[in-house]
């Protein structure tokens, strides 16, 4: 199996709530950005290419547990792999982390359907699309 997915950045101030803490949707928000992240490794178009094809791979469930804060400036370690590969569906674990990937701060349970975006309809996964996603298999 492969090894899970990774990057890095950090919290900006656009994330944040009144408190000075990244506000919530923001981070469960991190999970899409790993998929697109997938996505531009594999190649820099791949994501806007299967959009220009209308197939596209909204969300259908997410779960979030959030286990300690991101203020701004803080470095966020996301970690991601898949878990589940259905006939038209992707199960993502994301994994969002601080301080070197010492403090766990939230963890995302991401489904996304592969979908014909003109009906909608569940299409099945591209097999380009399918080979990507088995490569971060956990």
């Amino acid at each position: 199996m492969g090894a899970p997915f990774k990057f890095s950045r950090a919290v900006r101030w656009d994330e944040l709530d009144t408190a000075g803490f990244a506000y919530f949707p923001r981070v469960v928000a991190l999970a899409h950005e790993a998929m697109e992240r997938i996505f531009e490794a594999s190649s820099p178009s791949a994501y806007a290419s299967l959009l220009a094809t209308g197939i596209g791979l909204p969300c259908v469930h997410v779960e979030t547990d959030f286990e300690a804060p991101l203020r701004f400036g803080d470095v966020l370690e996301v970690e991601t792999s898949v878990v589940k590969l259905g006939r038209s569906s992707v199960e993502l674990d994301v994994r969002v982390r601080r301080d070197g990937g010492a403090v766990d701060c939230a963890r995302i349970r991401y489904v996304v359907a592969c979908t014909d975006l003109r009906k909608p309809a569940a299409v099945p996964l591209p097999a380009g699309v399918r080979a990507m996603f088995l490569a971060f298999m956990s």
